[in-house]
């Protein structure tokens, strides 16, 4: 009698413990072109504009639900040795970079190795030491969240040549991110004045991000990138994704354009030194951003993802809107008037676009991979955004049916 008992409730057990997750690598195979909520023809009528007045040459978008994942190509994009798209096709990701780098302080918090209300200088090495205000430091904290009350870059981004054109003044900015290095950044940094208080003001930051990532970085002991390709890329199997470029990465890499000026034109590439990484110099494919997405949504069984669940978490104010837009660690967080909330990131280098956007709560995201950079125009998140609030829709309208 007693072993049908124990029988009985092994089986009840067995059948209340749902199905596990896969392992990231798993959902890439058993989920790819599952994905059922939108059509190809139905994301093209937020795409095809672009294309249309060159906002962008080329983009992937991919599109990740409950059931699985797709990528669709539109327009023309192209490596730089000519061959055609593909999902493993290299892109910059630009500051969504920096949500990466807020997921390894999260975990980093959790690991007892990091404290995101303690002084950033508490990690940083004896010799340089970051301002403060009246006595007020600067907290992991506020660097997660653009609070820090430091410029968004130092005084060199401004440097470059007043008779060049206005496409080649931003390149010519943005190449510090190759050439200013760790040390240079910090002597700037020791004499530099902030701009508000810490945690008085949102002052969104570049420099303040690559100064999160050298913080915890330091923290473990390690460099940037290897930190990042350790603590991030591994768990997650992305495979095609890194925090410094290889001669054969260069060579899967999309060529990239700029559309600041008209006609567009082919970009340079800038390969971000490993200071500047953190805020902006990883890339990534379409595959591997899908597994990232899916993490986000915890679509897979990871380690990480009481990191991520704690990076999403709002912990400041961006604007009072409407609609209302809290930051969390690095991410953008948007409470929508219908009760909806959506968490995003832009990105954007001198030659491709990034974003990313996606509810949690209904297992719904997109990403949009762009080879067209466009700072002073329209950027590609907010047809993520778009294409995320379609789905969003037609998830309750499927869900009440």
């Amino acid at each position: 009698m007693n072993r049908i008992i124990i029988l009985c409730i092994c089986l009840f057990l067995l059948s209340n413990l749902g199905t596990a997750l896969p392992t990231p690598e798993e959902w890439k195979v058993s989920a790819r072109d599952n994905f059922s909520a939108m059509t190809r023809e139905e994301v093209n009528q937020y795409i095809s504009p672009l294309i249309t007045y060159n906002l962008s040459k080329g983009l992937i978008v991919v599109l990740v639900d409950k059931n699985g994942y797709t990528n669709f190509s539109f327009g023309d994009i192209r490596t730089v040795s000519g061959e055609d798209s593909n999902s493993q096709i290299l892109f910059d990701i630009g500051s969504l970079s920096k949500v990466m780098t807020g997921i390894l302080m999260a975990e980093a918090e959790i690991n007892g190795v990091y404290n995101l209300s303690s002084p950033a200088n508490t990690w940083i090495s004896e010799t340089v030491t970051l301002p403060d205000y009246e006595g007020e430091e600067i907290t992991g904290l506020h660097l997660a969240t653009h609070y820090s009350g430091l410029p968004s870059s130092p005084d060199p981004f401004s440097e470059y040549d007043p008779s060049a054109s206005y496409a080649d003044q931003l390149e010519q900015s943005m190449q510090h991110f190759t050439t200013m290095t760790r040390d240079e950044v910090y002597d700037w940094v020791k004499n530099t004045t902030l701009l508000a208080p810490p945690g008085y003001q949102h002052l969104y930051s570049n420099l303040g991000a690559a100064l999160a990532g050298d913080s915890v970085a330091q923290a473990y002991g390690k460099s940037y990138p290897d930190l990042v390709q350790e603590h991030l890329f591994d768990p997650l199997q992305m495979t095609h994704t890194g925090a410094s470029w290889t001669r054969d990465e260069l060579g899967q890499r999309a060529k990239g354009y700029r559309a600041y000026e008209y006609p567009m034109d082919e970009a340079i590439v800038i390969r971000f030194n490993e200071f500047w990484t953190a805020t902006g110099g990883i890339h990534s494919s379409a595959e591997d951003m899908a597994i990232f997405l899916a993490a986000q949504l915890f679509l897979v069984d990871t380690p990480l993802s009481e990191a991520i669940r704690k990076s999403h978490n709002p912990l400041a104010l961006i604007s009072e809107g409407p609609p209302l837009q809290e930051q969390a660690i690095f991410w953008d967080v948007l409470h929508n008037r219908d009760g909806t909330t959506i968490i995003k990131k832009a990105g954007e280098t001198n030659a491709h676009q990034a974003a990313i956007a996606f509810n949690p709560d209904l297992q719904v995201g997109v990403v949009i991979l762009s080879n067209t950079a466009h700072i002073q125009g329209i950027h590609v998140e907010e047809q993520a955004v778009a294409l995320l609030e379609r789905m969003q829709v037609k998830h309750i309208q499927d869900k009440e049916t």
